[in-house]
């Protein structure tokens, strides 16, 4: 950072005087640019260059912004051990039988972040932290006990053993640094004595890292480092998971802004987490780290209000808040983060970051008449709690009543929610019905977990008016029921696929001998469509 740079942070700070901490990171971020490969600010590694330029003198916060940073260090003071640790929530009792098929390494959830800080800096040598940037949390749970806790996080600035191994030039590293992941923290609990617990718990945690990382972030990860203090350990856990040792560090450490040099030298390791991970590091044309802002679509051409308008549709939904101290409508929190979202916020933080970023004209017409829009705790709490049933069917029947439905295609897929299974809970199982033209989702209900897809296509299609549609599903939907009632009740058409697990209609359609009346062997309308009373057809 030279002159001018600083000069320009002390510009954004002082015309944001008045602001939290928050919102002067912000606006530092906007001003330089500096955007995480998902489009969201980086927002964390702002606040931590804005204390330290405080500390030193250079800047001058505003008050509140200097409360922010005291409270800040205070809380992280008062982290590092203070008596006993609390209770983690009830965990319910992982499945499976035999060696290790009951051992689970997942991300902690949100009431499970306390009770993880608590146990890190009772029972970890360094304590637990504060890890700036981009960090996921992991909890390992074997038959319903917590038996090992992880921390991922960017990737060291400086470490010659590990850049000579990729074979880094200083400016492909600052490129790709934020590809690399390093494994801040891994403690098994005390109590805890399982033979080769520690390389299962590694190995499992390996396997879903570099997914996890594109779900939360937006862009994957390609190789994983740690360092492991000599004096107390062989990282043998890490060798046993094949992670390589690339050398040793020359005895510095990072304190603040500055290093200094302690003299203990750890052990550097690293793991691929894909094939050519090294050479895609290493290769400045390939992967990088592009910036993907959001696309701020034009509020003014949606059907808002109105007749039929999307507004008019949310602020049906019941508001379960209490009067007292609501800030927002919830119609205008629920529109703006369905305007966010359709333009590329993927979590809670961009939505708010992409409110702060529209015009003040736009945040009228999505119904928020207040100066500064929701916060990120907003949308966090009230699309928490909200049912989102009720949500998906107005959505659902509201893209629905506006798309004309005769004649179109309509389609019954049911897909797996990935990354929403947790321990005992299995996955959510949605099915969906959209569009084939446009992908428009009209109408989603969620598969009980003591059924199948088969009886929630009634519930799916209750509230939406599809006559005249042309329904399409795979072979599980080939039923009669099924096509009595698109038929009978939603005076629609199907086209469903037949395979061998009905051999009986297979046979039956095979004596139709359909191959030799092709759909172009009739131009006509009624051709073109299948007959609502005509046998169900398919491969």
């Amino acid at each position: 950072m030279d002159g001018s740079d600083l000069q320009k942070i002390r510009r954004v700070v002082r015309r944001t005087r008045g602001q939290n901490f928050r919102e002067v990171s912000e606006s530092v971020c906007r001003a330089f640019g500096w955007y995480r490969p998902n489009g969201e600010l980086r927002e964390t590694s702002a606040r931590a260059l804005l204390r330290r330029l405080s500390k030193r003198g250079l800047i001058d916060l505003p008050q509140d912004s200097r409360r922010a940073v005291e409270s800040r260090r205070v809380e992280g003071a008062g982290e590092q051990l203070q008596g006993e640790p609390g209770q983690w929530p009830e965990l319910p009792e992982q499945r499976g039988g035999g060696r290790g098929q009951n051992l689970v390494v997942r991300p902690v959830l949100a009431g499970e972040r306390r009770a993880w800080r608590e146990h890190m800096a009772r029972y970890h040598y360094l304590g637990c932290g504060r890890f700036v940037g981009e960090s996921i949390l992991y909890v390992a749970v074997l038959a319903g006990q917590v038996v090992g806790l992880l921390a991922w996080a960017g990737a060291a600035l400086k470490c010659g053993a590990r850049d000579r191994f990729i074979g880094w030039d200083e400016a492909t590293k600052i490129a790709k640094l934020g590809f690399v992941v390093n494994n801040a923290r891994f403690l098994v609990l005390p109590w805890v004595e399982r033979k080769n617990l520690a390389s299962r718990i590694l190995a499992l945690n390996l396997r879903r890292l570099s997914s996890d990382w594109v779900e939360r972030y937006g862009h994957p990860v390609y190789l994983a480092e740690t360092f492991v203090d000599a004096r107390r350990f062989r990282g043998t856990c890490y060798r046993a998971s094949n992670w390589l040792l690339l050398g040793e560090t020359r005895g510095w450490a990072r304190c603040g802004g500055t290093y200094r040099h302690h003299g203990e030298r750890k052990l550097v390791f690293a793991y691929r987490l894909s094939p050519g991970a090294v050479d895609t590091l290493r290769a400045p044309e390939a992967k990088k780290c592009e910036v993907r802002r959001f696309s701020m679509i034009d509020v003014a051409k949606l059907p808002l209000r109105g007749e039929g308008g999307m507004i008019e549709e949310l602020e049906a939904i019941v508001d379960f808040r209490m009067r007292r101290g609501v800030r927002f409508p919830l119609g205008a929190i629920l529109a703006i983060a369905a305007c966010a979202t359709l333009s590329g916020a993927k979590s809670f933080i961009a939505m708010a970051q992409w409110a702060c970023e529209v015009s003040r004209e736009t945040l009228l017409q999505l119904g928020c008449r207040r100066k500064k829009p929701p916060s990120e705790k907003t949308f966090r709490r009230v699309l928490g709690k909200l049912g989102v049933d009720e949500f998906e069917q107005r959505i659902g029947g509201w893209f629905a009543r506006r798309t004309a439905m005769e004649g179109r295609g309509l389609s019954l897929d049911g897909k797996t929610v990935r990354g929403s299974a947790d321990g005992e809970t299995p996955a959510a199982h949605l099915l969906s019905a959209c569009c084939h033209d446009d992908g428009v989702v009209v109408a989603q209900t969620r598969v009980s977990d003591k059924t199948n897809e088969i009886p929630c296509v009634e519930p799916l299609l209750e509230k939406i008016d599809v006559e005249g549609a042309v329904i399409t599903a795979d072979a599980m939907h080939t039923q009669k029921e099924t096509a009595r009632h698109i038929v009978e009740d939603k005076k629609a058409d199907y086209l469903f696929t037949v395979k061998d697990n009905q051999p009986s209609l297979r046979a039956d359609i095979a004596l139709l001998q359909l191959e030799a009346f092709p759909p172009s062997g009739n131009s006509g309308e009624q051709g073109a469509r299948q007959d609502r009373n005509a046998p169900v057809v398919g491969e």
